[in-house]
């Protein structure tokens, strides 16, 4: 038996014995990163330069009122129909992922996406709380409101945590349209998920105040403007049955949910469907006035 084996075994024992309460706190849920890294946009240009796509992009750096600087980018594509401020998963970073900023740039639309701080390029707290993370998300919006073409809509994207930072912004803020992409419903049912199913019989969790009050839900209810939620058919980490949930609370007379076939956890936007369907949820803007 090789130590790695040996430790696994002694853990599975032990959560036999006593059963075993996991975390489940701003600090423990919330991935932070170890150092900040330099902003990489590799997987943007590379993307851009298969299409021979124009795009502008720009660096973006923000103080936030804990005294943390915040980076991340403004991209800007040709014609665009919208501007669009990106909230992105838990650990997902601009220098992993920025690929994904191409697939809204082919809606064509502006795209603003800052670090949460702790992550990627930005700076990290001495400690996490989702507080402070909503924060941020109001400055980052602001930004985007004062930077962006004031005659374009401008859209709130969020996708698994960071769906309740756009639901949270969205309920704050005059945004003109809300999507929930991979949306978390409550911070504990995506933390159950993580759980290896065979150790679910032997542990519990212990949820911090922070995250115990943490309900998209509850965002949602107080949002009445246009939403999409996109959701992907074999997404087990935050499955359909949370996108429906939301979707039947919502009180939006313009609201649509998008189940995306073969699409698991993040691979949503990668479908060829669903940039036409962003479209179309663009244009339904002018079809309900005065939501």
């Amino acid at each position: 038996m090789n130590i790695l084996s040996f430790r696994l075994w002694i853990l599975w024992f032990s959560v036999l014995l006593g059963g075993c309460a996991i975390d489940v706190s701003s600090g423990s849920f919330v991935h932070q990163d170890s150092t900040v890294m330099p902003l990489d946009t590799t997987q943007l240009h590379q993307r851009v330069n298969e299409d021979e796509a124009e795009v502008s992009i720009t660096t973006v750096e923000l103080t936030n009122a804990q005294g943390l600087t915040l980076k991340g980018v403004a991209v800007s594509y040709p014609n665009p129909v919208v501007n669009i401020v990106f909230f992105a998963g838990n650990g997902m970073s601009i220098s992993n992922s920025s690929g994904l900023m191409h697939r809204f740039g082919q809606i064509p639309a502006n795209i603003l996406w800052v670090d949460y701080q702790g992550v990627g390029a930005s700076q990290k707290a001495a400690s996490m709380r989702m507080a402070n993370l909503k924060a941020d998300a109001l400055q980052v919006y602001d930004y985007g409101r004062s930077v962006f073409p004031s005659h374009l809509p401008t859209v709130v994207h969020g996708i698994s945590m960071g769906s309740i930072v756009a639901s949270y912004v969205a309920s704050v803020r005059d945004v003109d349209g809300l999507v929930l992409d991979g949306p978390i419903n409550r911070v504990t049912d995506v933390a159950q998920n993580m759980i290896p199913t065979w150790t679910k019989y032997f542990t519990y969790l212990e949820v911090s105040a922070d995250l115990a009050l943490v309900d998209n839900a509850d965002y949602i209810r107080n949002y009445q403007g246009p939403l999409m939620i996109l959701t992907g058919r074999d997404d087990e980490l935050t499955p359909v049955k949370f996108g429906r949930e939301l979707y039947d609370i919502s009180p939006s007379m313009n609201k649509e949910i998008i189940i995306v076939p073969g699409a698991k956890h993040a691979e949503t936007m990668e479908h060829r469907r669903v940039i036409p369907k962003y479209r179309e949820f663009i244009s339904s803007f002018d079809k309900f006035p005065g939501y």
